[in-house]
């Protein structure tokens, strides 16, 4: 991808592609892989053949990573560790299991796991919660998400509350992500809709401060 790879040189990687490695068989010293893990399995049916390929040039060792990597080290301003952490690594190796747990999906945008979004309960209900699991089913089927639920206090008041219920809905639910800012950070801004229906920004609210 392009664009990743303009922001990840400025971050000051080297980036180099499949031609690159290939050219520079034997001589290119490969830290890790970078790919978007919905266009590998369990996502699509089989291995790229760019994959495929790429593996065939370089060590078994070399850690495969999903581009979340890269998206959280500039989030945090630190290169995080390129093993230890299951959601950023990439497997190869899938077996035939009808459903399997991922951490990220793509439909008209990307979902990963911790995003806040916004999803449909019926054809007049909509409410939000945090994605907290995702499973793909092979078969056609899509994917089913686990949600926490953020419950609505007033207006644009959202109660973040680790005990709220949990359900699982089918990804053809979603309509987007939200965000939620702190109360000071929120009453800053000057373009919200009047009505809380119609917006993708809210107030965070803790359980304490619902009850006061």
């Amino acid at each position: 991808d392009t664009d990743w790879k303009m922001i990840l040189r400025a971050c000051g990687a080297t980036v180099k592609t499949l031609s690159d490695v290939q050219k520079g068989k034997g001589k290119i010293n490969v830290d890790c892989c970078l790919f978007a893990s919905t266009s590998l399995p369990p996502h699509v049916i089989s291995t790229p053949a760019y994959v495929s390929k790429l593996m065939q040039y370089i060590n078994d060792d070399v850690p495969l990573l999903d581009l979340a990597w890269a998206h959280q080290s500039i989030i945090q301003r630190k290169c995080l560790p390129l093993v230890g952490e299951n959601r950023y690594s990439v497997s190869l190796d899938h077996s035939l299991s009808n459903k399997c747990q991922v951490f990220s999906i793509k439909k008209d945008r990307r979902y990963e796991v911790g995003d806040l979004v916004q999803f449909s309960r019926g054809p007049k209900t909509t409410s939000r919660g945090r994605v907290v699991g995702i499973v793909s089913e092979r078969q056609g089927k899509g994917c089913k998400l686990e949600i926490q639920l953020l419950e609505s206090n007033k207006g644009f008041e959202l109660v973040d509350c680790p005990s709220t219920a949990r359900i699982v809905v089918d990804e053809s639910s979603l309509q987007g992500n939200i965000l939620m800012l702190g109360t000071k950070d929120f009453y800053k801004l000057g373009y919200l809709p009047k009505n809380s229906d119609k917006s993708d920004i809210f107030d965070q609210v803790l359980p304490k401060e619902s009850q006061m």
